[in-house]
């Protein structure tokens, strides 16, 4: 499918096409990430329903095995660290999908007029 923005004949990109190609670019490399976060779930959700089963209560409270309850709690909060990092990589993968006109004005800063430093230097 031919791209509509694209310039016939021009065997040049863009800037509008290379900010989207390299925003497609991070998109990956967050969904790798996520990927990767996916692979460890199951090692953080081991140790919390192990600990679970143990305490006999989802949060660690009401056990009679004090070490315990803290153990739990720190896995939960590994596991829950663990999603919320997941949940950022797929906002953040999202957004730069949509390359937007804030991800175009990061890769491509408006153009500014140059200080013109000569009056400057009259005054001293």
């Amino acid at each position: 499918m031919p791209d509509p923005t694209a310039q016939h004949g021009s065997p040049y990109l863009t800037s509008e096409q290379a900010v989207l190609i390299a925003s497609r670019v991070i998109v990956a490399y967050l969904l790798f990430w996520v990927f990767e976060d996916l692979t460890l779930l199951p090692r953080e959700i081991l140790p919390v329903a192990h600990y679970m089963q143990e305490t006999g209560s989802v949060l660690g409270a009401n056990t009679r095995l004090p070490g315990t309850t803290y153990t739990l709690r720190f896995y939960m909060l590994g596991l829950l660290g663990l999603l919320v990092r997941m949940a950022v990589w797929l906002m953040a993968a999202g957004w730069f999908y949509r390359c937007g006109p804030r991800i175009q004005r990061f890769f491509i800063p408006e153009e500014t007029s140059p200080v013109d430093t000569t009056d400057a230097d009259d005054r001293t």
